[in-house]
């Protein structure tokens, strides 16, 4: 039985997003630690009895946290730096970089101003009437991440470092990426975990699981 290395390469904001949704609360190291042992059981299941898959690295993709100081509507001053997200986020991104066969691929968040939330106005009563108050939040912009995840898929592929490639991911901008590095060979696997994504991005995988 041929013996197969695999890269697991995750979107962390995907994984975050979705962990939290399924699960009603933030990830832990364990919880990452998890999905990685789960992963790895649904590939070798894939392809049972024509390879023997071992591990050979992770990828965690994100951003650190915000940390600065910005002013509301309002003009009062917000310090991100005191928020438990804050402290949380960055405690668990500097515990899973400890860990065993994992590598932190970290880009830069920038607050770029605020915008509305994704959900219909509400209407609050008035002296005069009502008027439209619709919720806000801060307009979090990461930068660096996508490059990353690119440029060690276009590294895993032309050097042959990996047989496979796992993607924990649901954005359809790796789809180039992806093209590229079945294209030198590898087969590409997505864990989606669930969530639904894109026939495009489902077309250029070799598995989904």
């Amino acid at each position: 039985m041929a013996i197969t290395k695999v890269a697991i390469l995750i979107d962390g904001g995907f994984f975050w997003r979705r962990f939290k949704y399924l699960n009603r609360k933030n990830p832990t190291v364990s919880d990452v630690n998890a999905e990685i042992t789960n992963t790895m059981s649904k590939v070798q299941a894939k392809t049972a009895g024509e390879t023997d898959d071992i591990l050979f690295r992770v990828y965690y993709y994100d951003c650190t946290p915000f940390g600065g100081t910005v002013k509301d509507i309002s003009g009062n001053p917000i310090n991100y730096s005191t928020k438990p997200v804050y402290t949380e986020k960055t405690k668990f991104l500097d515990d899973l970089g400890k860990e065993d066969r994992f590598a932190i691929r970290l880009g830069e968040l920038s607050f770029a101003g605020w915008k509305q939330k994704p959900v219909k106005p509400t209407t609050t009563p008035t002296a005069s009437g009502t008027t439209l108050s619709p919720p806000i939040m801060p307009d979090f912009r990461q930068k660096g991440v996508d490059m990353k995840f690119g440029l060690d898929m276009a590294w895993l592929a032309t050097k042959q470092i990996v047989d496979k490639v796992v993607l924990i991911a649901g954005d359809s901008d790796f789809i180039a990426p992806i093209k590229f590095v079945r294209k030198e060979g590898l087969q590409v696997y997505l864990n989606n975990m669930g969530n639904h994504v894109k026939d495009d991005l489902i077309k250029h995988c070799d598995f989904v699981i």
